[in-house]
């Protein structure tokens, strides 16, 4: 800035000096110029005054004085014996002066070889006349020019030379308030910040820094507050127990605890896209689903040996945060609470068969009907605690199951095979079982008639007399959709946040009645859990239930 504050002073200097020296040089020019005008006039005058036979002696060499007789012929010349004889009358200055009206004439001379300016007077001597002319070089003129140019030239380079120097100096008083904002500026982001002292002899500039001060000392202010602010927030994030990522709308890491980049082994990434947190693609498939429907979800994250329940949640402001919980502790005693029920399960399977098979010989051979009544109450509830011990090994083997052998499933014939095992209990209760439509699925079959068996009978068994249970399937681009839906007893609002959890039941005295183990829904849950299928449920009381399994097509 200060190199073009000089250049364009002295461009602008330079142009004004130029200007007044041409203008200057031209009027320089014109007012020598009638000078010697006047001079030769005066010159011829005076010796038109005074002629006598010597007038062509003693005259100053830069004047040229020669007398025409009255026909026109140069009689005597001041400076050239060869103009001596030759015709003048029709020169200009001559036919003026014999007109009575003499006058100025400039042009080149043939004798002399430059250019002149002249001038006759008419002069009577005796009963003739004679004409008395005088003639000086313009170059004389042209030479006081030329040393005016060399004066004029000295003169401008001198100004050019000090206005350098003075543009310098006021530049550098202009812009050294400018520095000092600058380097204030610059401390304010050091938090090192001084005020600036107004020293310019400038009212204006003076305000404009008073002005300056107190809006970086505001800037200062704000953003030590915004560093102090982000130190407690930085403190609090790295003291909580769980790990918290923040992405922004392009799925860039915008923040990171330390506890997160302690669970994915990282550091340095802020800035970074979220898939260089893990190569588990299960993570990085719904982070991208979450970021790009703006939507929340919650799935589980294992990790050298930890699990984790990542919470991803979407704010207005377009960004997600993603919430890591350890449930390690968790995961570990849910495997010894499924250890120990398989473990038990296996171990009262046997004899509570062998408590069976040796009732019902009772039963078949005792005559005495209180017998037969007790032994058939005995195979009852020997019946439900087998059904107990299996549902318990089927979810034990659902919980400690990590992979699957997937195949292509009709789930309309999975429904039709389900439908005809519970006629039995269908019919007893006067309840219609219908399937409409098909897809296929990709899963193993047993799983599959887990899931519909659990969810059909369920609609039988807490069911009204002449209800009806309706298997719905339908399949679009995206998933493929179990729906069960009956007109049965309904659940309360309050229970169902809780219906899917194990041994959980809204009425224990019905669902001892019904035969229910309170397993049924917690085994559809881990079934849709490892199919990473999405599970919901809507109820009211007295009007009936309904299930959805959704499937997603691309996994």
């Amino acid at each position: 800035m200060k190199n073009k504050l000089v250049l364009f002073n002295v461009i602008i200097l330079t142009v004004a000096i130029l200007a007044i020296f041409f203008s200057g040089l031209s009027v320089a020019r014109d007012e020598r110029f009638d000078e010697a005008k006047k001079e030769i006039v005066d010159v011829a005058n005076i010796y038109a005054a005074n002629y006598d036979e010597n007038i062509t002696e003693n005259v100053p060499a830069h004047i040229r004085l020669t007398i025409v007789d009255a026909t026109g012929v140069a009689i005597k010349d001041s400076q050239s014996a060869d103009a001596i004889g030759v015709q003048h009358l029709d020169r200009e200055e001559i036919q003026n002066a014999l007109k009575g009206t003499p006058a100025v004439v400039t042009r080149y001379s043939d004798t002399l070889k430059k250019d002149m300016a002249y001038y006759a007077v008419k002069v009577n001597v005796g009963d003739s006349y004679v004409f008395v002319r005088a003639a000086i070089a313009v170059e004389s003129v042209q030479g006081y020019v030329q040393k005016s140019i060399v004066v004029m030239v000295c003169v401008l380079i001198a100004v050019l030379v000090l206005s350098y120097f003075a543009s310098v100096a006021v530049s550098n008083s202009i812009l050294k308030p400018l520095k000092d904002v600058k380097n204030n500026l610059e401390a304010v982001k050091n938090d090192s910040y001084v005020p600036s002292i107004p020293s310019s002899s400038d009212k204006e500039i003076n305000a404009i820094l008073v002005e300056i001060n107190d809006v970086s000392e505001k800037l200062r202010d704000s953003m030590r507050r915004e560093s102090d602010d982000k130190q407690k927030l930085d403190y609090i994030l790295d003291n909580i127990s769980d790990g918290i990522v923040v992405l922004n709308k392009s799925g860039n890491i915008v923040s990171i605890n330390k506890n997160a980049c302690t669970v994915f082994g990282l550091k340095d990434v802020v800035g970074k896209n979220h898939t260089v947190l893990t190569a588990d693609k299960g993570f990085s498939a719904h982070v991208a689903d979450c970021l790009e429907n703006g939507t929340s979800c919650d799935f589980e994250y294992a990790s050298d040996g930890k699990f984790y329940m990542v919470s991803a949640r979407a704010l207005e402001n377009e960004m997600e945060v993603l919430v890591l919980s350890d449930i390690t502790a968790i995961k570990t005693s849910e495997k010894t609470r499924s250890e120990f029920f398989a473990n038990a399960s296996h171990e009262l399977k046997t004899p509570l068969t062998a408590i069976k098979g040796f009732n019902d010989i009772i039963g078949l051979q005792t005559s005495e009907q209180e017998t037969k009544a007790l032994s058939e109450k005995i195979d009852k509830e020997v019946s439900r605690i087998i059904a107990l011990l299996k549902d318990m090994l089927d979810l034990s083997e659902l919980e400690s199951q990590k992979d699957v052998n997937p195949e292509d499933v009709s789930l309309a014939q999975i429904a039709e095979s389900v439908k005809e095992s519970l006629a039995p209990v269908a019919a007893e209760k006067n309840v219609q079982i219908s399937v409409d439509g098909d897809a296929i699925v990709r899963m193993e079959k047993e799983h599959t008639i887990e899931l519909v068996k659990n969810l059909v009978e369920n609609g039988v068994k807490y069911n009204r007399n002449g209800g009806y249970v309706k298997v719905t399937i339908s399949s679009d681009a995206s998933h493929t959709t179990l729906t069960v839906a009956d007109d049965g007893i309904g659940i309360e609002d309050k229970h169902q946040q809780r219906i899917f959890e194990r041994f959980y039941r809204v009425n224990k005295s019905r669902s001892r009645e019904t035969g229910g183990t309170g397993l049924g829904l917690a085994i559809v849950k881990h079934v849709c859990t490892l199919y990473n299928a999405d599970l919901s449920l809507t109820s009211k009381l007295g009007v009936g239930t309904t299930v959805t399994v959704a499937f997603r097509n691309n996994l």
